[in-house]
């Protein structure tokens, strides 16, 4: 009976802290009014992964930011970057020589600037990350790709973002 007590206690407080003006994101809006995300540069042989990226770094200020996206034509910051890299790796093997588990590569790197005078507001960020996946998952390298691919947007939008908080 106690222990039901003490869960009911803890539940009811941690109900009550979400109350206390305690919210997510990076609130940046009234110094960055709107934002473009140009298309990005593709430097890789991997085609479309560029327009991928763009897709999920849109996705990742929306979530992440309280910024305004607009066209880049009529926007105040302009996001602009390219993927620098993208590559599978070999894996794992049986012991027959068989793939069983492989992975990619993703880097890709952006920078904020100034819209009307192209001037960079803060340094390039650069993010990458190494994403692996079984060969037997139905859908496992389409899968692996577009986490690795979020997780390089929301990288960049939280390091780009995070400094004019």
């Amino acid at each position: 009976m106690k222990c039901a007590a003490l869960v009911g206690l803890v539940l009811a407080a941690s109900g009550l802290a979400g109350g206390c003006g305690y919210s997510t994101g990076i609130r940046v809006g009234d110094r960055v009014r709107s934002l473009g995300v140009t298309y990005f540069a593709n430097k890789t042989l991997e085609p479309d992964v560029e327009q991928e990226l763009q897709n999920a770094i849109t996705a990742s200020v929306r979530s992440l930011t309280d910024v305004r996206l607009a066209d880049p034509s009529r926007s105040e910051v302009l996001m602009r970057g390219e993927v620098i890299d993208f590559r599978r790796r070999g894996g794992i093997r049986s012991s027959d020589n068989v793939l069983l588990e492989t992975g990619l590569y993703i880097e890709a790197e952006a920078g904020l600037y100034d819209a009307l005078s192209g001037r960079a507001l803060g340094p390039q960020k650069r993010a990458r990350v190494w994403i692996g996946f079984v060969l037997d998952e139905p859908g496992g390298e389409t899968s692996a790709r577009d986490r690795a691919i979020r997780y390089v947007a929301e990288e960049l939008v939280l390091d780009l973002f995070s400094p004019l908080e």
